[in-house]
């Protein structure tokens, strides 16, 4: 199978209880599918690995979304795209503060055995931007039942086999937060998406849909084009 995999990664760090999400998608007939059942995991290094490159057999190429910081801050405790993120409504965690910083070393690592062992493309995504920017329970808590089905229903909107995949059941908010970073990572693809950028990062967003106004930001010193 020579189809292009896009894998999203919500990245986890404890390794005493189910923490990381992964899952992936593929295109067919023009549309995203979903490839098989997400996976829910301790996040022990080995074990995203072999999950990750069983997903990866059979494909050419993939594009790895991780949720997670990629990068550290130039200065500061946060990064020009966290930022920016803030300036329109988007809160996030500090790449730079001392108590996430296993979660960024994680990330980091995580980013380089990809590239290093397939040649993937990384790129550093976030679930909560993409509701907001997709209109999919952007106002709900995810790990409530509410926003659990919100959120799995959004998804079955716009991803295929996903209904027929999650069946009767309510998946876990890590999954979906997988799902939603694999589907950024085909809107890359696309070229539909935009960066909310700048000198130490660079986090990726789809297009937006409806009224949001995730999308009305301006890329780091330079002009919107799209799928830049």
């Amino acid at each position: 199978m020579n189809t292009m995999l896009f894998i999203g990664v919500d990245l986890g760090t404890s390794i005493k209880r189910k923490s990381t999400g992964i899952a992936s998608i593929v295109e067919k007939n023009g549309s995203p599918w979903i490839y098989a059942q997400p996976e829910h995991v301790i996040s022990d290094d080995a074990l995203i690995h072999a999950i990750i490159a069983g997903m990866k057999t059979g494909h050419a190429t993939c594009i790895v979304a991780i949720d997670a910081p990629l990068s550290r801050p130039d200065h500061g405790s946060m990064r020009d795209c966290e930022r920016r993120l803030r300036t329109y409504g988007i809160p996030c965690y500090p790449s730079g503060a001392d108590w996430v910083s296993d979660w960024v070393d994680k990330g980091i690592d995580l980013k380089s055995w990809c590239e290093k062992t397939f040649g993937a493309r990384v790129i550093e995504v976030y679930p909560y931007a993409a509701r907001k920017a997709l209109n999919i329970g952007a106002c709900v808590r995810k790990r409530s039942k509410k926003g659990r089905q919100m959120i799995q229903e959004g998804l079955g909107d716009i991803i295929r086999g996903m209904d027929e995949m999650a069946g009767d059941t309510l998946l876990p908010d890590d999954e979906l937060d997988a799902i939603l970073s694999a589907y950024t990572a085909y809107c890359v693809l696309c070229g539909s998406f935009r960066k909310m950028d700048g000198k130490d990062g660079t986090i990726y967003v789809p297009l937006k849909r409806g009224l949001n106004i995730i999308n009305d930001y301006q890329p780091y010193g330079k002009p919107v084009l799209k799928g830049e």
